[in-house]
């Protein structure tokens, strides 16, 4: 995902459902000084996570995080150069809200760009990759704690549930984006979706 945002020169990047800032940070950390990164997630204790690991980071250009939700960017027309999701696009209830909102904060010529986990189309990867995420990482989970055991099964479910790249990119192409495609990754587990203004 991140092979497709050009850090040669100044850049806005925009970081949706950032969580603890994982990408966000990766992100900062291949910009240059003149760059601006800006993480933002819904989640007040994520966003507390991301500001105490920030002081933590070394990162090449101003990181800030913002608490909102993607469907409502508190942001002008026009100010961002990317848009990234990592491992995040299947919890938007509202996608099609979510990149009307996307489109509006592009530049012209931006990227949306996103990877996810998704529904493989073979019958067989599913079935076995269905095994695994509904029982084998709960149980695995739970030797930890109850609390990482319920994270797992809402990723489980939120996976079984998740709208297929095709879907996607037609849902982007109706909000106005051009140029859409999908990539399939681990045996079609993983998908790259991307986008331009």
């Amino acid at each position: 995902m991140l092979s497709r945002v050009d850090f040669s020169g100044e850049v806005r990047v925009l970081d949706l459902a950032c969580g603890t800032g994982l990408v966000t940070f990766e992100l900062g950390r291949r910009a240059n000084a003149a760059s601006m990164i800006v993480g933002l997630d819904l989640s007040p204790a994520m966003l507390r996570t991301a500001k105490r690991n920030r002081l933590k980071e070394r990162s090449g250009c101003p990181i800030e995080f913002v608490r909102a939700a993607g469907e409502f960017l508190p942001f002008r027309d026009g100010f961002f150069n990317y848009i990234t999701i990592g491992l995040a696009l299947r919890n938007f209830a509202d996608k099609l809200a979510m990149f009307k909102e996307s489109i509006r904060v592009l530049k012209v010529s931006g990227w949306f760009v996103s990877i996810d986990f998704v529904r493989p189309d073979s019958s067989l990867v599913w079935y076995l990759y269905r095994f695994h995420i509904f029982r084998v990482l709960p149980a695995l989970g739970r030797m930890v704690s109850s609390h990482w055991r319920h994270t797992l099964i809402y990723l489980a479910n939120s996976i079984l549930i998740s709208t297929s790249p095709e879907e996607t990119c037609k849902l982007l192409e109706k909000t106005g984006f051009r140029d859409t495609h999908s990539d399939s990754m681990s045996r079609g587990i993983i998908a790259s979706i991307a986008a331009q203004k």
